[in-house]
């Protein structure tokens, strides 16, 4: 991965999803952050092996969206997928592979999303 992956991820999803604007975090998220809010993972590279040899690397993301409402988390999570999936991000394809259940903390919704980059 190049070291635009982040720029290029946040202004692709803030553009399409302007709820999100200022609100797309690396990793941990504080406990005051106002919902709608989304937090990503560092991008980990994986190889893809095969009986001869390395046949190249898989890269993987998740990203959290969170609500104070079940609804609106399900809605969230729809406009990203939409918004990224089929996109380009840092010269390489990005790609929808799953969501993982809702899950409840509290007041706050939300979904992980993984995406591929190809």
């Amino acid at each position: 991965m190049t070291k635009d992956f982040k720029k290029d991820f946040i202004a692709k999803l803030e553009k399409a999803v302007p709820e999100l604007k200022g609100k797309v975090q690396a990793g941990a998220v504080d406990a005051e952050t106002p919902v709608p809010y989304a937090a990503f993972t560092t991008p980990e590279e994986t190889p893809l092996r095969t009986i001869h040899g390395i046949a190249g690397v898989q890269v993987l993301f998740d990203l959290g969206v969170f609500h104070s409402r079940v609804a609106a988390a399900e809605t969230l999570k729809q406009k990203v997928i939409k918004a990224l999936d089929g996109t380009e991000l840092a010269g390489k394809r990005c790609i929808y592979k799953s969501s993982d259940g809702y899950y409840a903390d509290f007041n706050i919704h939300g979904y992980t999303i993984t995406f591929r980059i190809v």
